[in-house]
């Protein structure tokens, strides 16, 4: 995105516009590290970042289906919860497992439900009330786990991008993870064609909820510098499709979902060539 491609973003000054689309239409500024690889939303001083949260279209706090949108996300949802359940099989040792940004639980709800020994940490405590509601062991924060706690995998699945300081959180998840552990992250890439296509109107920037936007480049030296090595990654297909259709929306588009199908589409040939899926689970351990 911050590079020529015909955009006409402010690629000079390597930083452009965002708009929250979500509770407040307010507009954010993205700059981009070049030492780092990865952009970052401007948070001005004195915001409450928690408050961005406080939306019943959020969708990692959503527990209920209410449109054609909810039917369309819990159903990708069902199937990435078992591709992930596969992934996790292929790589992890063990079955014990720590979900770190759970939401409402469902990952954790459907793992349990698999047999898995899961610990869910969410900070919100709506969503920890749901959480517990479903029989998921859930806390508030990393620091109520034992410093001998240890898991065999640890995932976070679309949260690294929200945490302010996440090197000091995946440093400190590295502790409980015990000596042959695998970490798996997903996160949306912002070099995919539908980030390219759809400039500050891709949803996946979901500003300011979304603090960080990574690169593959970016998350492996971010890995890397807090003792980790990449093992390897897989695309999240159907991302491509759901962003592309809710940023079609962004754009009031008369068509949304034919429309952003197409662009889904164009992106995930595109990356079948050049591996830059929309989003990308990135599997890690402990070098």
């Amino acid at each position: 995105m911050f590079v020529s491609r015909g955009t006409k973003m402010k690629t000079k000054e390597k930083y452009f516009i965002a708009k929250d689309h979500l509770v407040s239409s307010k507009e954010f500024k993205i700059v981009w590290n070049k030492e780092k690889q990865i952009a970052q939303t401007l948070i001005p001083d004195g915001i409450d970042l928690s408050s961005y949260y406080n939306s019943e279209s959020y969708y990692s706090h959503k527990n209920k289906n209410s449109s054609n949108k909810d039917h369309i996300y819990f159903f990708i949802q069902n199937l990435m919860f078992r591709f992930k359940r596969h992934l996790i099989k292929r790589y992890s040792n063990g079955a014990k497992l720590l979900d770190f940004g759970s939401g409402v639980g469902n990952f954790s709800k459907f793992m349990t439900d698999n047999g898995f020994n899961v610990l869910a940490i969410e900070p919100d405590k709506r969503a920890i009330k749901i959480s517990i509601s479903k029989s998921v062991d859930t806390v508030s924060h990393l620091k109520m786990l034992s410093d001998k706690e240890r898991f065999n995998t640890i995932t976070l699945w679309h949260v690294l991008e929200h945490i302010p300081d996440p090197h000091k959180i995946i440093t400190e998840l590295k502790l409980h993870l015990d000596k042959k552990g695998i970490m798996f992250i997903a996160v949306p890439n912002l070099n995919s064609y539908d980030c390219f296509y759809y400039k500050s109107n891709w949803a996946a920037l979901d500003v300011p909820r979304h603090v960080w936007h990574f690169t593959s480049s970016g998350i492996q030296i971010l890995m890397q510098k807090a003792g980790f090595e990449l093992v390897k990654r897989h695309p999240l297909w159907f991302d491509a499709f759901y962003i592309a259709y809710l940023s079609e929306q962004h754009l009031g588009s008369r068509w949304p979902l034919l429309k952003g199908f197409f662009i889904g589409l164009t992106s995930n040939i595109k990356a079948f060539f050049s591996g830059e899926y929309s989003s990308i689970i990135y599997v890690f351990r402990k070098t």
